[in-house]
């Protein structure tokens, strides 16, 4: 009830920096990290991620500004440097990592599946000088296959999912392995909420894979996705 009603205060305070009369505000328990606002004349609606519920006041209000601002169609589309510094810190990922895992009802938690082992090709992958061991990154197989996109990545859980279409002896290991490349290069990357998700240092940093014609050609077979 604490961090609700600091919610509820900080976003009031900011919101009448904007001209706001009515603001209301809540923490909700989405499984990715997000915000979601509905607005009128001078009013406005909040709910909040409550990966946010243990946050600082100094990135409270960081959030309400920047929300308000981009509402407002004011400055620049940004998290404030707080905000950003808080939940890209390795505390928060340790911290809120388990939460996402028992949030994400499509996924094993485990990196063993049926036939292959995400740890092998993790394990590939450092070989091959394209990572370096990372104990905060999970990764995880897919419950149910989804046949198109063959994985997910959360940057700030530092958790990446593959899916079970892969785990067979059909799939080349330098298919599966350029797989979890591709979603590991976005931890390499890191969180930016507001780029092009696949830009110029994404794809250079793909580009380093040393199959990845061949893999991206099995993928065009299979009619699946990065």
């Amino acid at each position: 009830m604490e961090a609700e009603e600091s919610l509820r205060t900080t976003f009031a305070e900011v919101g009448k920096e904007y001209g706001f009369e009515k603001i209301e505000a809540e923490f909700m328990a989405f499984k990715e990290f997000k915000v979601r606002w509905q607005r009128s004349y001078k009013w406005a609606e909040f709910k909040v991620s409550d990966y946010l519920a243990d946050a600082p006041l100094e990135v409270l209000k960081g959030l309400a500004r920047s929300l308000f601002s981009r509402i407002m169609g004011q400055g620049e589309e940004n998290y404030s440097e707080s905000m950003v510094e808080w939940i890209t810190s390795p505390e928060f990922s340790t911290y809120k990592q388990p939460v996402y895992l028992r949030r994400s009802r499509n996924i094993t938690r485990s990196q063993k599946g049926d036939v292959k082992d995400l740890s092998a090709s993790y394990d590939r992958l450092i070989n091959m000088g394209l990572l370096e061991r990372d104990p905060s990154v999970c990764l995880t197989w897919t419950k149910e296959s989804n046949i198109r996109k063959v994985g997910h990545c959360s940057v700030l859980m530092r958790v990446v999912s593959i899916s079970n279409v892969l785990d067979t002896d059909a799939i080349p290991d330098i298919v599966l392995d350029y797989c979890v490349y591709h979603e590991l290069c976005h931890l390499l990357v890191g969180f930016d909420p507001f780029s092009n998700k696949h830009g110029e240092k994404f794809v250079s940093l793909e580009a380093k894979y040393p199959n990845q014609a061949e893999a991206e050609e099995w993928l065009k077979r299979l009619c699946m996705y990065l």
